[in-house]
C-alpha cells in the first residue's frame, strides 16, 4: 500500500459555503469542483485499498505527463451505480456494499480538461456538480461498521430534522493512514434538498 504523510491543515480543500449548523450535523452546499475518479467494486473497505493506491499513483507522476499534483483533501469515497440512492433500510450491508467511487480532488489552477491523461485508463478526471449536503463529523477507524453507525446517526438526525436525503452517503478522509485513529477527522455526507 501506498503510504502517504501529509497534514491536513496544510492541504488544499474545497470551499463549501455553511448553510445552518445542527449540535450533530451541519448542512453545506459545494460548488462545482474538478477531481479524478476510480471506480471500485466488492464493498467499501476493497475500494478504499485499491482506488487510493491508483489515484495516490496518478498524481504522483503515474501519468502522460509525469505531472505531480499536490495532494489535496479530503479523499471522498461515495457509493455508485445500483447503490447510488439514498439508503433504504440504513443496514451496515446496505451502507458498504456495492460499488465505490473514490475521489480525489485536483488543485487549483487544474481542471478536469487540463489535468494529466491518466495512464491507468481506470482513471478519468470529472467535474462534481454542485451539491447541497448533511455533514457529520466524527474521529477513528476506517472500518465499515465506523462508517455505517456514524451514516446511520447522521441519517437519524436528517429524519428527526425533517431532511430528505437526495444521494448516496459519502464518506471523507481527511488525515493521512499514519495518522492515529483517535486524531483522525472524518467526516459522512449526504445530499439533502
Amino acid at each position: 500500500m501506498v503510504r502517504a504523510n501529509h497534514d491536513r491543515a496544510t492541504l488544499q480543500q474545497p470551499a463549501y459555503e455553511l448553510l445552518q449548523e445542527h449540535r450533530q450535523f451541519e448542512i453545506r452546499h459545494y460548488p462545482s469542483a474538478d477531481a479524478v475518479r476510480i471506480i471500485e467494486n466488492n464493498g467499501r473497505s476493497a475500494a478504499t485499498r485499491s482506488g487510493f493506491n491508483a489515484l495516490y499513483s496518478y498524481i504522483t507522476g503515474n501519468n502522460e505527463d509525469r505531472h505531480h499534483y499536490d495532494m489535496t483533501a479530503p479523499v471522498l469515497q461515495r457509493a455508485y451505480g445500483s447503490n447510488n440512492a439514498p439508503p433504504r433500510s440504513g443496514t451496515t450491508s446496505d451502507l458498504v456494499d456495492g460499488d465505490w467511487e473514490m475521489f480525489f480532488f485536483l488543485p487549483d489552477g487544474v481542471n478536469a480538461a487540463s489535468a494529466a491523461e491518466p495512464i491507468n485508463t481506470r482513471i478519468e478526471a470529472t467535474t462534481l456538480g454542485e451539491r447541497k449536503v448533511a455533514v457529520r463529523s466524527f474521529s477513528g477507524r476506517w472500518s465499515d461498521q465506523n462508517f455505517a453507525d456514524e451514516a446511520m446517526h447522521l441519517l437519524a438526525s436528517l429524519k428527526e430534522h425533517g431532511f430528505t436525503t437526495t444521494g448516496p452517503v459519502s464518506f471523507a478522509f481527511y488525515d493521512a493512514p499514519s495518522v492515529l485513529p483517535a486524531k483522525r477527522y472524518n467526516e459522512v455526507q449526504i445530499e439533502v434538498e
